[in-house]
């Protein structure tokens, strides 16, 4: 009984440390409820705008190895949208300010999905052969809901990520 409850706490003591290698702080950013989090191999934020339109937005940036980054944008919407709208910008920091190295715009409408619910859309990529240094994302979202009589937008910004 005591081996078998020795293991159970050597098991919960290695899940307790694997998980304190995950930092996650929130913040309210004007009208956003903001998560960030960071461990060793990945940044990341979920922003909660309140919006009419917009749920949540969700922005990653990984390490993929050999200087490559994977790249996960997510956004949810309250409601089926006409059209939904994302460019993701991933920037490099210079001596005094952040140069965009990359950029991605994608678009879905409802119009090409007439058989899906167009309440959410992801976007998933990778980019390799960068120098090594300070990366972060910057992505901009715009929807507009079925009529087109309403739409919102939202930017948001992750923390840097050093690539080696």
């Amino acid at each position: 009984m005591k081996d078998l409850l020795k293991k159970c706490m050597v098991i919960c003591t290695v899940m307790i440390m694997t998980l304190s290698f995950t930092a996650t702080a929130y913040a309210q950013a004007n009208d956003m409820v903001v998560r960030t989090y960071k461990s060793e191999n990945l940044v990341g934020l979920e922003a909660s705008p309140r919006g009419e339109l917009i749920s949540t937005i969700i922005l990653e940036l990984s390490t993929e190895g050999s200087r490559t980054v994977g790249i996960n944008s997510e956004i949810l919407c309250h409601e089926e949208m006409d059209t939904i709208k994302m460019t993701v910008k991933l920037q490099k920091k210079g001596s005094n300010s952040w140069s965009t190295v990359n950029t991605q715009t994608f678009e879905w409408k409802k119009a090409d999905f007439p058989n899906r619910d167009l309440s959410s859309a992801a976007a998933e990529y990778r980019v390799g052969a960068l120098a090594a240094g300070e990366y972060r994302l910057s992505a901009s979202y715009v929807v507009y809901n079925l009529d087109r009589s309403m739409h919102e937008s939202k930017s948001i910004t992750t923390v840097s990520k050093t690539i080696n």
